[in-house]
């Protein structure tokens, strides 16, 4: 494998080794680096859109600044010719295979990657006793091409996760060799999930899900199964010491195709782990903190053995993931049509669009599923009591002043049933997130949306019988009309 020549850059990561406060006892070490996380979380970074360039100037620095401690490889390109590294640290017998994005738009666990290296290189005595017992091979974005687009599969359009078996994409190939090559004995698969999956019907997000990946249809469990099972245990321990109830079971239906089951078929003891959603966590910073303590407990569990005392029902008796969350869910809303009045819930969810004017990502959230979503629930619960729906209005004149802008008065606004205000002018000294800016819309044309409820944009209002308006859902935001 080529060598790479590294080019050392500054960067804000802490240099402050809290060494001598870490403590070797599993229980207390898990605690530890939960409470001081800010000391290794990588600040370069902390969206979980980024540039792939600058993900790789900052693990470069990193492997730098460990004085030998890693290694990284160039192992191969992408199908568009881009670098895929692989970092390699410890001489210890028991290895360890962990691979983060062969999704591009799932970079959960590539951000965590960083942070691990950082603690690592901040704690050399722990370097120094995981080097002992563990080779750990970490393959940072393996899907470079998707991710620098931040789309799921790769520049040949495949989904490099069902390619285990043809190897049609240079990805796969990459991933297939240095599996051949290491032969691990745990191989960690790490991914993200939609945030509106939650943890069986217990009201809680999935923020973290775990497979032990099947090798057959039958879903049997052989030693190297049962040990993927046993850390999947451990995971859900660690995570749920300071995120209780968060931790559910990916399906675990057989997928010929994909790398994890044919990884666990090969005879390494996979693990997928699944980033979900989190409250309030847009960009996914406390999923991340999530991932972290769930790869270096995995490695100091796995390192001592300390996963052989979880047990297979302990696996099973995870919750399911199930697909239950929204991220607002309003009960009890009376609609009208035809002039029948009827009861629904509304469920309200965001997808993300760039927005050419804001020159950013933008959160668009819209009414996804509506009628009785009594099993469903949501990071954030409105009880309607029977209001009345009325969709929202929008503002008669485009703005395209600021100065113009600044003279609404969005809560005089809203008591008039206006949501929408269309500006096509600069956001430079508009607040961001406040509820002007919420308002605001920068599509042209907004009138021209279906007047149907379902899948229409979440801004309406929500009025008692004398016609008073009690709320307004301004783009997913409830305001409380005073």
């Amino acid at each position: 494998m080529k060598k790479l020549l590294i080019t050392f850059i500054v960067l804000t990561m802490s240099n402050t080794s809290t060494s001598q406060s870490i403590s070797t006892n599993f229980d207390d070490f898990i605690s530890e680096l939960f409470h001081k996380y800010h000391h290794y979380k990588v600040k370069d970074i902390e969206t979980k859109r980024f540039i792939v360039n600058d993900y790789h100037k900052i693990l470069d620095s990193l492997i730098v600044k460990s004085n030998k401690l890693f290694s990284i490889d160039l192992i191969g390109k992408s199908f568009k010719q881009k670098e895929i590294k692989l970092i390699q640290f410890g001489n210890g017998v028991r290895k360890i295979l962990m691979w983060s994005q062969m999704h591009g738009d799932e970079s959960t666990a590539s951000l965590a990657l960083l942070d691990v290296i950082n603690f690592l290189n901040n704690e050399r005595h722990f370097a120094q006793y995981f080097s002992d017992k563990i080779s750990l091979y970490i393959i940072p974005i393996l899907n470079p091409d998707g991710a620098k687009e931040f789309e799921r599969r790769n520049s040949q359009e495949i989904d490099i996760n069902r390619d285990a078996l043809r190897l049609q994409t240079p990805e796969g190939k990459i991933l297939k060799q240095i599996c051949d090559n290491i032969k691990p004995e745990f191989a960690f698969n790490l991914h993200d999930q939609y945030s509106s999956y939650s943890v069986g019907k217990t009201g809680r997000p999935a923020s973290i899900a775990v497979l032990a990946p099947p090798f057959d249809y039958d879903r049997s469990i052989n030693e190297v199964r049962k040990k993927s099972m046993q850390v999947c245990v451990e995971i859900k321990k660690i995570v749920e010491k300071f995120y209780p109830g968060v931790v559910a079971r990916y399906d675990d239906e057989f997928e010929p195709r994909a790398f994890g089951d044919n990884i666990q078929m090969w005879g390494s003891s996979t693990i997928l782990i699944e980033s979900g959603g989190y409250f309030k966590d847009f960009e996914k910073q406390e999923v991340r903190k999530m991932n972290f303590l769930s790869l270096l407990g995995s490695i100091y569990s796995i390192a001592n053995n300390l996963y052989e005392k979880n047990s297979i029902q302990s696996y099973f008796e995870i919750p399911e993931n199930e697909r239950r969350f929204f991220d607002l869910l309003i009960r009890n809303v009376i609609v009208e049509k035809d002039s029948i009045e009827y009861l629904i819930d509304l469920g309200i969810t965001y997808t993300e669009k760039f927005d050419s004017l804001r020159n950013k990502y933008i959160r668009q959230y819209s009414i996804v599923d509506i009628g009785d979503l009594s099993t469903f629930f949501a990071f954030d619960t409105l009880e309607a009591n029977q209001l009345k729906l009325e969709l929202g209005k929008v503002f008669e004149k485009v703005i395209t002043n600021p100065r113009q802008l600044k003279k609404l008065n969005p809560q005089d606004l809203l008591s008039e049933g206006i949501t929408t205000i269309i500006y096509q002018g600069a956001f430079k000294d508009l607040e961001q997130n406040s509820l002007l800016d919420l308002m605001i819309t920068t599509t042209k044309f907004p009138l021209r949306e279906s007047r149907k409820l379902l899948n229409h944009s979440a801004n309406f209002v929500l009025k008692d019988n004398n016609g008073k308006i009690i709320y307004a859902v301004v783009n997913g935001n409830v305001i409380k009309i005073r």
